[in-house]
């Protein structure tokens, strides 16, 4: 099975990082606030571009990887893929971080694609045949084609807590993801 991750927010963590720079414009987030479906709407768009932009550079390399991410990306089944939508100036500063945690190791470089934005995913995921797809962003899960198996990445409770509207599989963490995937690959 042909399994998609999305990088950010799925294997790195962002949310210290998005508190400080929400900190600095005057907002206090809890770390729930800082998923992507939420903080988008609570943070004018600018702003959280701007958010985004320093996110997505230099502090990449300086953020944690999400809890057990790694660990369960060496232990899963499947061919896996990471799909990323990034702009062209920070796309260096993911590979940067791939290679920094040894996933490369794991996933070869053919396998890690960085599209310019979240729509596009859809495409690449009906190109390279993607069966199952684990992303932490509802607007990338709505694009995907329906024969796509889809699961929300929500390791803060987001999706409850903001009355997040989704159909789609929840998975609070990596353990939650892995034991999900056995199921399937059973």
């Amino acid at each position: 099975m042909r399994i998609g991750l999305d990088f950010d927010g799925v294997i790195v963590d962002h949310s210290e990082h998005k508190i400080r720079l929400a900190a600095d414009l005057g907002y206090r987030f809890e770390p729930w606030q800082t998923n992507t479906n939420v903080m988008a709407h609570l943070v004018p768009e600018e702003q959280y571009r701007n958010i985004q932009d320093i996110i997505y550079t230099h502090l990449t390399l300086q953020a944690p990887p999400v809890v057990e991410s790694l660990e369960h990306i060496r232990k899963l089944g499947g061919e896996l893929y990471i799909l990323s939508a990034r702009r062209q100036a920070a796309v260096r500063f993911a590979q940067d971080w791939l290679q920094q945690h040894g996933v490369y190791d794991v996933i070869p470089a053919q396998r890690i694609h960085f599209c310019g934005k979240s729509n596009e995913k859809g495409d690449y995921c009906r190109r390279l045949g993607i069966e199952l797809f684990l992303d932490d962003k509802l607007a990338v899960l709505k694009v995907l084609d329906p024969q796509v198996k889809k699961y929300l990445f929500d390791s803060h409770g987001a999706a409850a807590k903001f009355g997040l509207e989704h159909s789609y599989n929840i998975v609070s963490g990596w353990q939650e993801f892995a034991s999900e995937l056995e199921k399937v690959l059973a």
